[in-house]
């Protein structure tokens, strides 16, 4: 079930988010404050076991751009969907808070998160080099969330702090 995250999911998605990635990891205090008082939804996908996903989506002031900040599946439940329904309820949720395209950033070498954006509907329009703190790169895309829209999508952003891997 994909719920939105509250205070009381702050130990399972610090958890989550220690067994899903090396490096580059959203902190406890980053969580809290993205829960809190961030510009940000965090979404989270759970079983009667405990958290299988998140999907942390971020919106700034003034923009009709909604960010993917990070997703996350835990290696159990990997290919079982859970990380194309996240992305879904993030673009809805995106929708309903007025935004009219998403952006992400994933490592270069992470070409199965590239296929799932590419199957839904993401274009590759950058990259930012040494990108992660093991100097990986990160490709950059994006996807209009309105129908039939056709803005150019430009790589004039300032890169953001974290990442989608």
């Amino acid at each position: 079930m994909i719920r939105p995250a509250n205070l009381s999911d702050l130990d399972a998605l610090v958890q989550l988010e220690a067994r899903c990635f090396d490096t580059d990891r959203v902190s406890r205090r980053s969580f809290h404050y993205l829960l809190t008082r961030g510009h940000a939804m965090l979404l989270v996908d759970e079983e009667r076991n405990g958290l299988r996903g998140y999907a942390l989506i971020r919106f700034q002031a003034r923009s009709t751009r909604a960010r993917l900040y990070s997703i996350a599946i835990d290696h159990g439940h990997r290919s079982q969907g859970i990380g194309r329904a996240l992305l879904a309820a993030t673009e809805d949720t995106a929708r309903k808070h007025g935004a009219s395209s998403m952006r992400l950033e994933i490592r270069k070498d992470n070409h199965v998160a590239a296929r799932l954006y590419e199957k839904m509907g993401y274009q590759r329009f950058g990259a930012y080099l040494d990108y992660y703190a093991d100097h990986m790169d990160a490709l950059r895309m994006e996807k209009s969330l309105v129908p039939h829209s056709h803005a150019a999508i430009t790589g004039n952003a300032t890169p953001p702090a974290h990442r989608v891997t």
